[in-house]
């Protein structure tokens, strides 16, 4: 696994409209605060303020957003302005707080119910993410299905759906939505005790494993059952350790059952087995840290800790981000990650 040491420095570029705001310019930016998930839509929320003298502010719904970080100005959110709520004072103080959200939000606007016959699950997430003005970069799933229902409930929804059974993730990344598979081998933030680690805490919890995954469909066509399965093999390790799974096999075999989503063949049921069977291998660890500010440790990246005690260094899978650039205490990262192991 590669790896990359390199801290940013607190640099942003900030543009609302037509409007920039840099970190030099003294542009009464008080406060940004960018957040992102795995598979939720990012959003920034920027305050700025000042008395006399400082500029109006006259932000609109609408308005494209796009924030850069760091000395190379890496582009980490790109959106558009949802809500804008001003304040004002007696004393000439005036604020205005502004929200935005990547272009993943429209997609959770209405519900839909319609059905598709004879697709792959990815090019069903490509005709729908296009309807919203997104391009999409889909990974192809491998079976086409017969039928696939949007069952009265919003695109993103609908499509999060589709990526769950085929363990794949959605989000907005360089302003395109991805429909993509689950990866734990991107390019890894070092952070270390002592250094650049703030604060950390880990949960290690084996309550909701299981040591297998059943799915049973039918075949209309031949008439017969078909059974898929998935097994503690067929987990993808994210650190070093022992998978979480196999720990809980101590207390017991427990098997979880599939039986309501449809599958008309074995290569389907196996798939939608393993899926489930990595999501829940995922709930084995839960952690969460403070970081010096880096604008490299964005969700879907793999985060490295060392200086710790044996079993809690080694990967962990960053699920979201939050970055605070405040006036008061600078660049700072927050997350939210996930192991489906123990650490080295």
């Amino acid at each position: 696994m590669s790896t990359d040491q390199s801290s940013s420095a607190v640099g942003y570029k900030l543009t609302i409209g037509g409007t920039e705001m840099t970190q030099t310019a003294n542009d009464a930016v008080q406060r940004i605060v960018f957040e992102d998930h795995v598979d939720m839509v990012g959003m920034l929320t920027v305050r700025v303020g000042g008395g006399e003298g400082h500029p109006m502010w006259n932000f609109q719904i609408g308005d494209e957003v796009k924030l850069k970080l760091g000395s190379g100005h890496k582009e980490i959110f790109h959106g558009e302005v949802i809500s804008v709520e001003p304040g004002f004072e007696v004393g000439g103080i005036s604020s205005m707080t502004v929200r935005a959200l990547d272009k993943l939000h429209r997609l959770g606007r209405g519900r839909k119910t319609r059905f598709w016959e004879e697709m792959k699950d990815s090019d069903v997430a490509s005709e729908v993410g296009g309807e919203s003005g997104l391009s999409v970069t889909a990974d192809p799933t491998t079976d086409k299905h017969g039928y696939i229902l949007q069952r009265n409930e919003s695109n993103i929804a609908f499509i999060k759906r589709l990526a769950a059974r085929n363990n794949y993730v959605v989000r907005v990344a360089d302003n395109k939505l991805e429909f993509k598979k689950a990866s734990f081998n991107s390019q890894a933030v070092n952070v270390a005790m002592g250094e650049n680690l703030r604060s950390l805490r880990l949960s290690f919890n084996t309550t909701d494993l299981v040591q297998k995954v059943v799915v049973r469909g039918w075949d209309v066509k031949s008439k017969k059952e078909i059974v898929g399965q998935a097994a503690v093999g067929d987990v993808t390790k994210i650190g070093g350790g022992e998978v979480g799974a196999q720990l809980a096999g101590k207390f017991g075999d427990s098997t979880a059952y599939i039986t309501d989503v449809p599958v008309s063949s074995q290569a389907q049921a196996n798939a939608v087995a393993k899926a489930e069977m990595e999501r829940l291998a995922r709930q084995f660890c839960k952690g969460s840290c403070t970081i010096a500010g880096n604008d490299k440790a964005l969700a879907g990246a793999s985060l490295e800790l060392s200086g710790l005690p044996k079993g809690q260094n080694g990967a962990f899978f960053v699920i979201a981000s939050r970055h605070i650039i405040s006036k008061t205490s600078g660049y700072t990262t927050e997350m939210k990650v996930c192991s489906n192991t123990l650490g080295s």
